[in-house]
């Protein structure tokens, strides 16, 4: 089952798909997210064969994606889905905290993975998240990746000339911001802990990113592993 509906001529709305095989559940998420004046759900499908021709035609700007599809994972579908729309934002919303499947799913092509039973606001502000190019993880997942990247960084190579700038051109607040940022927080997170706003805390993340010449969240983290801002989670390992 397939559906879709006209969404209203307000430019700035960001258009979701929702698929899911549960039909309640993707109602439950329409019910939520009907509530967001900046978010609209424009269609939903219960499979890959409804999903990929709907993906197709609305080209949504977030995709709300279970890993559990009749007939074909979304795993394998979420490949599908940005080779079919690659400016759609793929948004995992899954049962399954099933490290392989995190780490299968970001290599795929997601932008974001959050578990299901996320808040309704935690939803919303994940959508929009991943909508402006931001990773999102649910933070009990975060440090999955951490270990990922740990892992690569013990495999690299000695380091050349193309080494991002040294950690000393960051100020201490920026050093704060990206060791959280990379343990998978938002931005609201973050401002929370920090007790700063949510731009300040998209500034700092902007200078960070101009100041070490990398080009997203994900290559920040993977930075501030290798520079030791964040614990190497098989360090922590062997502690316990």
């Amino acid at each position: 089952m397939l559906r879709w509906k006209e969404a209203p001529n307000v430019t700035q709305d960001i258009r979701v798909v929702v698929i899911d095989d549960y039909g309640i559940y993707r109602r439950g998420i329409g019910t939520v997210l009907e509530l967001e004046p900046d978010i609209t759900v424009v269609g939903e499908a219960e499979s890959a064969e409804d999903a990929l021709p709907l993906v197709r035609d609305l080209k949504p700007d977030v995709i709300l994606l279970d890993i559990y599809l009749p007939g074909e994972s979304g795993i394998a579908v979420c490949q599908r889905l940005k080779t079919l729309s690659p400016s759609s934002q793929i948004l995992m919303l899954t049962a399954s905290d099933v490290d392989a499947d995190l780490v299968a799913a970001i290599k795929a092509g997601a932008t974001g993975y959050l578990l299901k039973d996320v808040g309704p606001d935690e939803l919303a502000d994940g959508i929009r998240a991943v909508r402006s190019g931001q990773a999102l993880l649910s933070p009990s997942l975060a440090s999955v990746l951490l270990g990922e990247f740990a892992q690569l960084v013990r495999n690299e190579p000695a380091p050349s000339a193309a080494v991002p700038t040294p950690m000393p051109s960051l100020t201490e607040r920026e050093r704060e911001v990206l060791a959280l940022v990379a343990r998978g927080w938002s931005n609201r997170t973050v401002a929370d802990e920090l007790y700063i706003s949510e731009n300040t805390v998209k500034n700092h993340m902007r200078s960070i990113l101009d100041k070490l010449q990398l080009g997203s969240r994900m290559e920040a983290a993977m930075y501030a592993v290798r520079n030791k801002l964040v614990d190497d989670p098989a360090d922590g390992a062997d502690a316990g």
